[in-house]
């Protein structure tokens, strides 16, 4: 594990901000000033094919990153753009067709994300 690695992941465990490829970079090159951004970007995108990470795809295309892979579900305001994990499980009843479709399958990840305006967005309206 290289360096710029772990303070890659440093960054990604001190946010619950769930942060860009660029916020990242910030908190990086504070620590490591000769850090390019191709290498956080290159880190980033490793972590995440080697399941290290989440990659959170946003309605803009800008990628925000979490380091909790553990699977949860994902708030994402429409306003101010700030991702928050939700705080409990959600379930949604499964019917007894989506069972049989399921037992032929292997599903390795899911996301499962939500839209609307956050707490202090909402006050605005």
């Amino acid at each position: 594990m290289t360096n710029q690695r772990k303070v890659i992941i440093d960054a990604l465990k001190s946010s619950k901000a769930h942060p860009s490829a660029d916020m990242v970079y910030d908190y990086v090159r504070a620590r490591i000033p000769n850090v390019s951004l191709g290498t956080v970007y290159r880190n980033l995108e490793s972590m995440y094919q080697s399941s290290m990470i989440v990659k959170i795809e946003t309605p803009g295309g800008q990628k925000r990153f979490d380091f909790n892979t553990e699977p949860h579900p994902h708030f994402h305001c429409e306003k101010c753009g700030k991702i928050e994990d939700v705080p409990f499980e959600l379930h949604a009843p499964v019917p007894d067709e989506a069972s049989e479709w399921m037992k032929r399958r292997v599903i390795t990840s899911s996301t499962l994300n939500y839209r609307g305006l956050c707490e202090e967005c909402s006050h605005i309206i």
